[in-house]
């Protein structure tokens, strides 16, 4: 598909969202029973980059500290995967989260508070401003951000993680702080800025490396083990084991 295809079909898509889908979904917000409400702002601030960004700059710190302390092969080893490990999720979550804050002041657009007043298409560019903050929204981009992370380290917990992030990014609009869009541009930008997040870390072999057949992989047969890797995706390694396996089988 061509380029212009591509931006003609997410043109569209995004039109259909501002003008369709966001006022509909704002109407189902305001109609929501008040514990239905209640629930969704008890959830709601799981969204928020602060619980996930303290500790992995805390893991960061403490196992710099330590790898000084603990001098040998292996702890240096296991103390760096760590830390990489730690980094790719920082940078990862904070980095998505510091483009959605350039965008959402950039852009300002109006919060849905602002609807029967200024309509749910009003953006005030450059405002700086809370109440013209809504596209993206923050909450799904952290929290698309961070189960982006883990799905890509821990494969087989990304329904899981993936429920928890939708979930949380609806609360945003269910209780009319955000509309449709922003809540679905934000999950956009937080799934794929940890991509090319990895990316870069792969090209320098910072926690992953790329395999072979041109995709990727964690770096180390036990780590992928440990964190529940597909057999398919460790199997990239299997060549070079053969080939030890043979080698042995010829000397004996």
């Amino acid at each position: 598909m061509k380029l212009w295809e591509q931006a003609l079909i997410a043109f569209s898509v995004l039109a259909v969202g501002f003008l369709l889908i966001d006022p509909f979904m704002l109407e189902r917000a305001e109609a929501m029973s008040p514990a239905a409400r209640d629930f969704f702002r008890a959830i709601t601030d799981i969204g928020r980059s602060n619980w996930m960004l303290i500790p992995t700059a805390t893991i960061i710190g403490f196992a710099v500290l330590l790898r000084r302390n603990h001098i040998g092969f292996r702890n240096t080893a296991a103390y760096g995967l760590i830390i990489q490990a730690a980094s790719f999720a920082f940078v990862s979550i904070g980095g998505a989260g510091l483009i959605a804050t350039l965008c959402k002041n950039i852009l300002g657009r109006a919060r849905p508070k602002f609807y029967e007043e200024l309509g749910h298409f009003h953006f005030n560019f450059f405002a700086f401003d809370a109440d013209h903050a809504s596209l993206p929204s923050g909450h799904s981009t952290s929290i698309f951000a961070f189960a982006t992370v883990v799905a890509i380290l821990i494969p087989r917990a990304r329904v899981f993680v993936y429920t928890i992030a939708v979930w949380v990014a609806f609360s945003r609009v269910l209780i009319g702080v955000h509309y449709f869009t922003d809540a679905v541009l934000g999950a956009i930008l937080g799934t794929v800025f940890p991509y090319i997040v990895r990316d870069r870390f792969a090209a320098r072999r910072w926690l992953f490396e790329y395999a072979p057949d041109g995709g990727y992989r964690l770096r180390g047969l036990r780590t992928q083990a440990w964190l529940g890797w597909p057999a398919g995706l460790r199997g990239s390694h299997a060549p070079a084991d053969q080939a030890v396996q043979d080698q042995s089988a010829k000397q004996q």
